[in-house]
């Protein structure tokens, strides 16, 4: 088999390097494009880096089609390769930014005042437990994606709850370590698209923390 029949980085490079449209292109990048805008635009907003009038105006919009259709477009995408993990955080991630832009736009505004925040605390919580789950299953990963997902899944816990208790320290907690989170995934991006652009790895992810498989005799 030729070189140029292989999948992989290294062969795409080559495509990208002669324009052959026959290159399958990887949607894992677009995927983290999608969390890393709309995770900077929320959580920089909740830190307080950005005014919070803002908030009703690019949350929405931005959280439906780049957060949501972006990463459930990538998700959808991993399924076809077998990769369940990317598949269930892209897909996941995708549906919960849907759902959220259309909770902001469409179900806060009609509901009482004093139960915004228990609305919200129940809509992240489940997701704090399926957060957990991830964030478990990066230790099989590397050292990169850890890290990226442990200021994820604490963000999940401090929107929770913030959304029950109503106490602005939570959204500061969630806002600067998603930001943190944000930071991860830009670092991830540049792995992957230097990676394909290149034809090998450039940036260092970090060893595997859990023990290799047995090799069987």
């Amino acid at each position: 088999m030729s070189f140029l029949n292989r999948s992989g980085p290294a062969a795409q490079a080559v495509s990208v390097k002669r324009m052959e449209p026959t290159a399958q292109a990887q949607l894992g990048p677009l995927g983290l494009t999608g969390f890393i805008v709309v995770t900077m635009i929320a959580t920089g907003i909740d830190a307080g880096v950005f005014p919070e009038k803002l908030a009703a105006a690019d949350v929405p919009v931005v959280g439906f089609f780049i957060g949501g259709l972006a990463q459930l477009l990538a998700g959808l995408f991993q399924v076809q390769r077998g990769d369940t993990w990317h598949a269930t955080v892209f897909g996941g991630f995708g549906l919960f930014w849907m759902a959220k832009a259309l909770m902001l736009l469409w179900v806060l505004p009609s509901l009482d005042p004093s139960l915004h925040g228990d609305a919200m605390g129940l809509f992240t919580l489940p997701w704090v437990f399926v957060v957990f789950v991830l964030w478990l299953a990066s230790w099989r990963i590397h050292l990169v994606l850890l890290l990226t997902f442990s200021c994820v899944l604490v963000v999940f816990v401090a929107m929770t709850c913030n959304g029950f208790t109503g106490l602005v320290g939570w959204n500061r907690v969630a806002g600067w370590f998603g930001l943190g989170a944000t930071l991860g995934a830009l670092y991830l991006l540049a792995g992957q698209l230097m990676a394909s652009t290149w034809g090998r790895p450039v940036l260092p992810m970090g060893r595997f923390l859990a023990p290799p498989d047995p090799v069987e005799s």
